[in-house]
C-alpha cells in the first residue's frame, strides 16, 4: 500500500555526513504543485515513476556529482556500490510476500540486509570522515552536506505530520544540478510518497481485506503450527527467533516462514486483494493529488535523463 522512491537511496544517504532529519509517517501519494522551474512538462510520456534500475542509475549520478563537488573542494568522496536487484527487494515493504522462489532463496532477505549493513559499514567516506582532525571534519561535513546556518526544508503531509530536511552543500549543488528546482522537487516528492495514510484506515476496515488476512493467518497455522494475524507478526516473530542462531539456522529458519508466507499469500490470494483494494482506495486520494505525483515523477524522468547526458 506504499508508493516508494528508493529504499536503498535513503540507506546510502546515512552512510554520508548527512543532516536529513525527518518528522512524522511515510505511505503513498499523489499532489497538486505546478510543474517547476527546470522541470520537464507533466506531458503523458514523462508521468511514470522510475524502474528500480533506472532510480539505481539516477543515485549513483547524484553521488557522481557530490564525487566532483567535493574534489573542487580538495576532499576525496567515494561512490558507494550499486546494490542488486534481490538487495534492493529485501529492503522493500510490501505488506506480504507473495515469491515463493524468491524466499526460498532468500527468505525476508536477511542475509542480503547484513551484507549490505557490513558494506556500508567499510564505506571509506565514513573511515576517511573519522580520520581526520576535528576541524578539518567539520570542514568536510560542511562542504558535503552543509553547516548549521544551512536552512530547514519542510512539508505538512497530507496525512498528518511534516517531513523536515537540512540539505546543502555539495549534496544541495548535486540535487540542483539534477532536479533543477530542489525545493520544489522536495515538496512534491514527500507528498506524493505520503498519501496512502489518508486511505489505508478505511482500506484496513474492508471486510474484503479482513477477510483476506483471516484466511492468510489460517493457511499460516496449517503450515508453521503458529498463529500469526498478519505477515509484520510473522517477520517479527522471524527476527525474534532467529536472535543468537548461527547465520545458517538464522537463514534456515527465516526462509521457512517467508516460503509459507509466500505460499499462503498465493492460495489465499492475499496480495491480489490488497493490490485491489490499494487500486479502489488509492487511485481517488492519487488522483487528488495527482499535479504533486505527476510534478514528482516528471521531474524524476528529467533528472535521469540529464544525468544519463552527462555520463
Amino acid at each position: 500500500m506504499r508508493r516508494r522512491t528508493s529504499a536503498i537511496a535513503g540507506l546510502l544517504a546515512t552512510a554520508t555526513a548527512s543532516l536529513t532529519l525527518l518528522t512524522g509517517c511515510t505511505a503513498d501519494g499523489t499532489s497538486t504543485a505546478g510543474t517547476p522551474a527546470g522541470a520537464a512538462g507533466p506531458a503523458r510520456d514523462r508521468e511514470r515513476a522510475l524502474t528500480r534500475t533506472e532510480q539505481a542509475r539516477l543515485d549513483e549520478a547524484e553521488q557522481r556529482l557530490v564525487q566532483r563537488c567535493m574534489a573542487r573542494q580538495d576532499f576525496p568522496y567515494w561512490i558507494f556500490p550499486r546494490v542488486s536487484a534481490d538487495t534492493e527487494r529485501a529492503f522493500s515493504d510490501d505488506f506480504v510476500q507473495d515469491d515463493v522462489a524468491w524466499a526460498r532463496e532468500h527468505g525476508y532477505g536477511g542475509r542480503l540486509k547484513k551484507a549490505f549493513f557490513a558494506e556500508k559499514k567499510r564505506d571509506r567516506n565514513l573511515a576517511y570522515r573519522e580520520s581526520l582532525s576535528p576541524d578539518a571534519r567539520e570542514r568536510y561535513i560542511t562542504a558535503l552536506s552543509g553547516g548549521p546556518d544551512t536552512p530547514v526544508r519542510s512539508v505538512k503531509l497530507p496525512a498528518g505530520g511534516t517531513v523536515r530536511t537540512m540539505l546543502g552543500g555539495c549534496e544541495l549543488t548535486a540535487r540542483k544540478e539534477l532536479y533543477g528546482d530542489v525545493e520544489a522537487f522536495f515538496r512534491a516528492d514527500k507528498i506524493a510518497t505520503n498519501l496512502s495514510g489518508l486511505y489505508s484506515p478505511q482500506l484496513m476496515r474492508d471486510k474484503r481485506y479482513t477477510a483476506g488476512v483471516s484466511a492468510w493467518s489460517s493457511c499460516m497455522k496449517k503450515e508453521t503450527g503458529r498463529a500469526y494475524a498478519t505477515p509484520d507478526a510473522a517477520r517479527a516473530d522471524a527476527e525474534e527467533r532467529t536472535g543468537g542462531l548461527s547465520d545458517e539456522r538464522a537463514h534456515a529458519v527465516e526462509v521457512g516462514l517467508a516460503v509459507a508466507e509466500a505460499t499462503c499469500a498465493q492460495e489465499t490470494s492475499l496480495a491480489g486483494t490488497l493490490a485491489a483494494l490499494d487500486r479502489e482506495y488509492g487511485d481517488p486520494v492519487r488522483k487528488r493529488y495527482g499535479e504533486e505525483v505527476a510534478t514528482a515523477d516528471s521531474m524524476r524522468l528529467a533528472a535521469l535523463e540529464r544525468a544519463d547526458r552527462a555520463s
